[in-house]
């Protein structure tokens, strides 16, 4: 009788009663506590899904990356002195030449403004300064280049826009003043100031006529007279006389006042405080009740009440002429003219960057005087075209 084995190898196969009996697979070690929680969360296959989702979003954005790079446009391509440089150059600056005529098309208003006011202030929108074409400075200045004194190439006409006269700065430009067929150098806003003494008024109209003619609604000021002395010392002190300088506005009942005393036959040698007691008369008939008219209608006409003669000065300095470049004096110069108080106009006016033009209807014996003291130190000229009544 065979002895059986102690024990059984573990890759034997025991057969017991026609049953047979296989060892269990060995696995190795069995698996920790965390990872059979893991699986039993379903942690697997969250993880799987993670991984899915991460690689999806990397394929997306690889896309978006990709398909959003572009080469940036560029307004200018050096030609490099070549012909394709040169063609290449050409193509962009007509493509910015387009893309900017249709901004401006759609951005620039197409109304047209109209004022039936003088006084009025009308505020234009600008063109972006992207828009605007600057003048080539490396190309040479001809008239085919700059195109009636205004930017842009030959045909543009003058300024941008709605530009008014020659030239183009902001859409705002200035003709030439002339002033009886003399073109006025370096003007741009003109006041005038007007001898209104008896022998004088007749040439008013015709003045006013021209300065609306040349720049509508300029300063017109009024004095009687067109001396330019100093004031007088008076009493035991010898104190220079207080000069009446206020300027009035040439409408209503203040300019009725004055037209009807000194374009009348009111007394020139009454004193101050006696002038001051005289009215206006409704009873008495208006002296050259045209010419009155036409004054108190007009805009930006101004007068300063008489003081005498010889204080002209009053209205060349007055702040109803300041804003001027150039001050146009039309007077027959009769008048006493002294270098004290020439030199104090001429102050006054260098500091405001002014130039006097005198216009003589006759050279009275002060037309030196005025030209010596006045026009000279103040770069100004003499106009003496003939002024028909």
């Amino acid at each position: 009788m065979s002895e059986e084995p102690d024990h059984i190898p573990v890759a034997a196969t025991v057969v017991d009663e026609g049953v047979v009996y296989a060892p269990p697979a060995d696995f190795g070690r069995p698996p920790g506590r965390f990872l059979t929680l893991w699986r039993k969360i379903g942690g697997g296959s969250l993880t799987f899904s993670l991984v899915l989702h991460l690689g999806l979003l990397f394929v997306a954005g690889l896309i978006v990356f990709v398909t959003t790079i572009e080469e940036r446009n560029v307004d200018f391509l050096p030609g490099g002195g070549t012909a394709q440089g040169k063609a290449a150059s050409d193509a962009v600056s007509h493509q910015v030449e387009r893309k900017r005529r249709n901004s401006l098309s759609r951005t620039m208003p197409l109304q047209r403004l109209v004022s039936t006011s003088i006084d009025s202030t009308i505020v234009l929108p600008e063109a972006p300064l992207e828009l605007m074409s600057v003048p080539d400075l490396s190309s040479k200045m001809s008239a085919g280049m700059m195109g009636s004194g205004g930017f842009g190439k030959a045909g543009s006409g003058g300024g941008f826009g709605n530009g008014i006269g020659t030239g183009g700065m902001s859409g705002v430009t200035f003709k030439p003043i002339i002033m009886f067929g003399r073109e006025l150098k370096d003007t741009r806003k003109i006041a005038v100031v007007m001898d209104v003494s008896r022998s004088m008024t007749r040439y008013l109209p015709i003045v006013a006529k021209e300065l609306d003619k040349v720049a509508y609604g300029s300063p017109l000021v009024l004095y009687f007279g067109c001396g330019v002395a100093s004031p007088r010392l008076i009493g035991k002190s010898r104190k220079p006389e207080e000069i009446e300088d206020k300027v009035f506005k040439a409408t209503g009942p203040d300019f009725a006042r004055f037209w009807q005393l000194w374009q009348g036959k009111t007394a020139l040698n009454l004193p101050a405080d006696e002038r001051k007691k005289l009215k206006f008369d409704p009873t008495l008939p208006m002296p050259l009740p045209e010419i009155y008219q036409k004054m108190d209608k007009r805009p930006n006409t101004y007068f300063i009440d008489f003081n005498g003669i010889t204080y002209a000065w009053t209205a060349l300095m007055s702040e109803e002429v300041m804003e001027a470049d150039t001050i146009y004096w039309f007077a027959d110069f009769q008048d006493k003219i002294d270098a004290a108080q020439a030199e104090v106009v001429v102050k006054k006016l260098k500091r405001r960057k002014q130039k006097l033009i005198i216009h003589a209807s006759t050279r009275g014996r002060n037309f030196d005087n005025a030209k010596t003291l006045l026009v000279d130190p103040l770069g100004g000229e003499v106009l003496e075209t003939k002024v028909e009544q």
